[in-house]
């Protein structure tokens, strides 16, 4: 039981918050919240040596915010600024959301979804299940599965490099980038 809540602990944050009340910060404060009462896991765990082979597995994420920035208005089936607003992000509040998305999110994110990628391979898909709720009524259809596919693919390899290192640095690093190319590309597009 207490496994099936942590799962959906981002879609009723996200369902209720970001769905119903079109609220951003509600949303993600709503999410961590339930991610401080439920976690029990230590962010940098034991510790292995690091390897500089390791670090170019978080590269891949540099990509994201440049492919945001240049692909999101051609794909996008709302105007970006528009959805923004909707759901009470504009230019400014969008600016004091880049510390907290790009650099705490990432950490409560790998720290309560690192557990759950360990204890089920359905971890993976509804991590990347519960961003289509938030995205949906941006993307289309086809760009909603790559989306899907992307983050599936983003907490399978999340979970390798875990494993890998012995700890959630790496995972946090390379999420930390990804979060942050997203939300300063939506910035830099309002």
């Amino acid at each position: 039981m207490t496994r099936t809540l942590k799962l959906l602990a981002p879609y009723f944050a996200v369902g209720v918050f970001w769905c119903l009340l079109s609220n951003a910060w509600l949303a993600i404060f709503a999410y961590h919240a339930q991610i401080l009462f439920w976690s029990r896991h230590p962010l940098f765990g034991a510790r292995r040596p690091s390897h500089a082979k390791m670090m170019l597995l978080a590269l891949p994420a540099v990509l994201t915010g440049p492919l945001v920035y240049f692909f999101l208005c051609t794909i996008a089936r709302t105007d970006l600024l528009s959805w923004l607003t909707e759901h009470h992000l504009s230019h400014l509040s969008l600016m004091a959301m880049i510390p907290y998305f790009g650099l705490i999110h990432p950490v409560l994110e790998q720290v309560h979804w690192a557990a759950l990628r360990d204890s089920t391979p359905l971890a993976h898909p509804l991590f990347a299940g519960y961003h289509m709720l938030v995205l949906h009524s941006l993307l289309p259809l086809p760009w909603l599965i790559l989306s899907f596919v992307v983050l599936t693919m983003a907490s399978f390899a999340w979970q390798r490099m875990a494993k890998m290192t012995g700890n959630l640095a790496l995972p946090v690093a390379s999420h930390a980038l990804a979060d942050l190319g997203v939300i300063i590309a939506a910035w830099l597009k309002t």
